[in-house]
């Protein structure tokens, strides 16, 4: 190097200003160490305190504001006129079903009254078909029942069943005296001949 670069270098190092040293005297403040929790995280929990603490205190005055009430035991609340009483009778029901061919089934059901048996005429009766292999897809009904001019008490109907199968036959009189009677019926062939 020459003389001439070694006396600039040496001017620009003096020109330069010598870097400071921080003062740690008392006008210049530390930073704060960080406590963990942002703003935010603060903001929610101090909310949550309140208002758990407004919870407790609704749940105290509602406490202390309502009246305590005894229970009242089971047996008490039933009606006296239950307690006791015997179910109402029921109609007795003779179901008859037949496949007359082509997958039609005619429905026949006697009706009488208990104990004496006598005829129940203008009653309110329906059918209900049902598949047994495939409950409730092949289900029909309810199919109202007509009763038989000159044999009192004895109502019929007619229906198509969907397929060959086995078939629950339900009846049921809905007035005057409820009851449900059922029959199997087999539906072997699609026509009889």
């Amino acid at each position: 190097m020459s003389l001439m670069s070694k006396l600039r270098a040496s001017d620009e190092t003096v020109a330069r200003p010598a870097p400071s040293r921080r003062r740690t005297g008392s006008d210049q403040r530390r930073p704060r160490k960080s406590t963990g929790l942002s703003p935010l995280g603060q903001g929610l929990v101090l909310g949550v305190c309140i208002g758990m603490t407004f919870a407790l205190g609704i749940g105290v005055i509602g406490f202390l504001v309502t009246r305590p009430t005894a229970a009242v035991p089971a047996v008490a609340r039933q009606p006296v006129a239950d307690q006791g009483a015997k179910p109402p009778p029921a109609a007795s029901i003779d179901v008859t079903a037949t496949h007359l061919g082509d997958l039609q089934v005619r429905i026949e059901a006697e009706v009488s009254a208990p104990g004496s048996y006598d005829p129940i005429t203008k009653a309110q009766v329906v059918a209900w078909a049902d598949m047994v292999a495939m409950p409730m897809a092949h289900r029909q009904g309810p199919i109202p029942m007509t009763e038989v001019p000159g044999r009192p008490g004895t109502y019929q109907a007619f229906t198509k069943v969907a397929m060959v199968g086995e078939y629950n036959i339900t009846v049921e009189t809905l007035q005057p005296m409820p009851s449900r009677a059922d029959r199997r019926l087999d539906v072997g062939e699609v026509a009889k001949g």
